[in-house]
């Protein structure tokens, strides 16, 4: 391929982001353009977890939980700073219930549109039971089998350093092992940083492009920015374009005047956060994974000092971008907590925050949303505008076999073999990561010290960078124990931030990069702090700052149910 053919990818979330990242590693020169931010779709509005998909063993879906597995042992491996083991227990009041439901399930197809009629036809007890739970769990370990994550045990509720779930309701804890990652949103800006490192190391060309726009004519592809549609920043003829903008998949290919049926019918999944700290109490270390009473599985995360409580499961039409989590939806995951901790009485006057995101799924007219196939797929286009890959699907947890995926059909396309080096190469800040949580401390005394800068604060770049905060902070012409009002960061690593990590508005910042959205301190003279970062990198002008803060408090409150006062 010719250094001034490219592959245009739409779209900035982590499948986006990886398959730019992959297609590189093959020498494949990458754009990649949003009309956002980078992560701002399901990527950030996730459960935030690396899990095999227990759940979808019930479909049938073993491929899936199989590739699932899989890739969740690579990402413990190549990325231990934004990945974490973290326990689940699943609590059970019954021994044998719920085989006969889950069973029907299985083998009637409950995938396929127009079997659903056997959840109403028969009467059974959906609830799983010990002996259900205990088999899914057995098959569960066989499929992680070549994992080092701890098998699945089964306790009696009241055992020692389990969660205090309610022993009125529940006799029983399965418990299993999966992931969490904190902080997708930072997972891809390093899977960025990974894209110009691989790009300047094979001299190739990488470019990515926020709050662009674009416009086909013909095969040329015009990409201008949304703030001046009219004046044409960049212009050439992709070989292929990928259309990787998720849930909004069918927008965008409608803004492109591309024909298509509908391709997506994402359902929308909305979360809690509370920093209740009787629920953060009970809950301990582990999580719990629980059936809600219209047969769903609830998650109740550990989230550092908070709780994260989801998810819901909605159809909806509409622009994906616009959803928000409703009152009824807020009151369910307040009622599913309380049916497994009803001595914390949480109430939604305990809603620090919320979320609301709409899954890129498969369109499925009919059926339950639960039973929508969670795996992904490829829809290709060709005609006058080119050849046009369209992904549907997709996990967080899948990211990387996906993008394996593309970039295996756009080479044999191209006539190319595939190199496969994703698979062992580290994510940056995994590098020299400490294996022992002595070590972790250690090396974090270190940094406080080479630097004079508090426990807090290093431990808070830590989670953002992992092991390239040394480099980073090495690479500042001045770094000041100054810090960002009501935060432990340092005003000089923002200004970095800003200039390397393609931040360009407050939202970008406080959401997606400093990650200050999940952090109960958030307060106006923070956005104020950012502000005057913004105006020193020359992003905003002093004069923008009072109507930008108003604006930013009431998207806060709309989107994240977030007060700043």
């Amino acid at each position: 391929m010719q250094q001034s053919e490219r592959v245009l990818i739409l779209g900035a979330g982590i499948n986006g982001v990886a398959i730019a990242r992959e297609l590189l590693l093959n020498n494949i020169p990458v754009c990649i353009i949003d009309q956002g931010d980078l992560s701002q779709g399901a990527t950030s509005k996730s459960s935030r977890l690396i899990h095999g998909g227990l759940r979808y063993l019930e479909y049938g879906d073993f491929s899936l939980v199989k590739e699932s597995v899989h890739e969740r042992g690579i990402l413990l491996n190549l990325a231990p700073h934004f990945v974490k083991p973290l326990r689940f227990a699943i609590p059970l009041a019954h021994r044998a219930s719920g085989v006969t439901s889950s069973g029907l399930r299985f083998l009637s197809g409950f995938r396929v549109p127009g079997t659903h009629w056997l959840s109403t036809r028969f009467s059974f007890s959906s609830e799983r039971g010990l002996y259900l739970v205990d088999m899914g769990l057995t098959l569960y370990d066989w499929f992680a089998s070549k994992g080092n994550l701890p098998r699945h045990s089964v306790h009696n509720v009241g055992d020692a350093d389990l969660p205090q779930i309610n022993a009125d309701k529940f006799r029983w804890m399965a418990c299993y092992s999966d992931a969490q990652m904190r902080f997708p949103e930072r997972f891809v800006v390093a899977l960025l940083h990974d894209c110009q490192k691989i790009a300047n190391e094979k001299q190739l060309s990488f470019d990515f492009l926020t709050y662009q726009q674009l416009k086909l004519n013909g095969r040329t592809a015009q990409i201008s920015s949304i703030h001046n549609p009219d004046q044409i920043q960049e212009e050439f003829e992709p070989t292929v374009i990928i259309n990787a903008s998720g849930a909004c998949g069918d927008l965008t290919l409608q803004q492109a005047e591309v024909p298509s049926e509908r391709l997506m019918g994402g359902t929308k999944g909305s979360h809690i956060i509370t920093f209740n700290q009787k629920l953060r109490e009970a809950l301990g270390t582990k999580a719990i994974y629980s059936e809600a009473s219209d047969g769903r599985l609830v998650f109740i995360l550990p989230f550092e000092n908070s709780t994260l409580i989801g998810t819901t499961d909605v159809r909806v039409d509409g622009n994906p971008l616009d959803v928000t989590a409703t009152p009824d939806e807020l009151e369910y995951l307040v009622g599913m907590a309380n049916m497994v901790f009803p001595q914390v009485g949480l109430t939604t006057d305990d809603i620090n925050m919320h979320y609301s995101g709409v899954r890129p799924l498969p369109y499925q007219p009919k059926g339950k949303a639960a039973s929508i196939s969670r795996d992904h797929s490829l829809k290709e286009y060709e005609g006058p505008s080119g050849w046009i890959v369209t992904l549907v699907g997709g996990k967080l947890t899948s990211w990387r076999a996906f993008a394996e995926k593309v970039t295996d059909r756009i080479l044999k396309k191209l006539g190319k073999s595939y190199f496969t080096e994703s698979k062992t190469r580290l994510i940056p800040g995994a590098e020299g990561y400490p294996q022992t949580e002595d070590i972790l401390k250690a090396e974090q005394d270190r940094l406080c010290q080479k630097y004079q800068l508090s426990q807090e604060s290093i431990q808070t770049l830590w989670h953002l960078q992992g092991t390239q905060i040394e480099e980073i902070l090495d690479a500042l012409p001045e770094l000041s124990t100054d810090l960002i009002a009501g935060t432990s960061i340092p005003r000089p690593y923002v200004l970095w931030t800003i200039q390397h990590e393609w931040a360009e508005t407050l939202g970008d910042l406080v959401e997606r990069r400093l990650m200050l959205v999940f952090d109960e301190r958030l307060q106006v003279a923070t956005l104020n702090d950012l502000a005057d970062c913004l105006v020193e990198s020359g992003k905003l002008t002093t004069e923008q700052i009072p109507t930008l803060i108003e604006e930013y408090k009431q998207h806060l409150a709309k989107f994240y149910g977030k007060a700043v006062s």
